[in-house]
């Protein structure tokens, strides 16, 4: 009696698993992410910071790529073996008053990353050409990351 018994929980609780919906097991994950100034006491990185790019953004995995791509008044020694830094380009009609990142999120369905960089913008009327930056957890080599830039007035 006592075999039926367990073997009929083991059967239930197998069942009761294998029914989840793929939806109830999979939650997306938000990963901590940090700045320059943060780390490394970095200031004014948006106006202070330089890389040769367009609208767009790349990933730094290495201190050899980042002093050979960045210039500015802060170029410090990075941990790249806790970090990556996306670091990306914006031109604005107007100044700002900040950038805000969204965390860092995977989505366990495809497993990319998506991040979401906001531009507050203000009334003067200098038009920027501003460098953003975030420092992410470690990434694979094949991860991917999406970059939303949303901009208010």
């Amino acid at each position: 009696m006592k075999k039926f018994i367990l073997s009929f929980i083991i059967v239930f609780s197998f069942v009761l698993v294998s029914s989840c919906s793929s939806d109830d097991e999979c939650s997306p994950v938000i990963l901590e992410i940090t700045s320059l100034e943060a780390e490394y006491s970095c200031i004014n990185t948006p106006y202070q910071m330089d890389i040769d790019l367009t609208e767009e953004f790349i990933i730094i995995r290495s201190q050899f790529v980042f002093d050979n791509l960045v210039t500015g008044s802060c170029m410090p020694q990075i941990d790249f073996v806790a970090y990556d830094l996306l670091i990306g380009k914006k031109a604005l009609t107007s100044g700002i008053d900040s950038i805000d990142y969204d965390g860092l999120v995977k989505n366990c369905d495809n497993g990319q990353f998506s991040l979401t960089v906001t531009f507050v913008k203000n009334a003067t009327t200098e038009a920027p050409n501003l460098t953003y930056h975030t420092l992410v957890p470690k990434l694979d080599a094949n991860d991917i990351i999406n970059v939303s830039i949303v901009t208010i007035n």
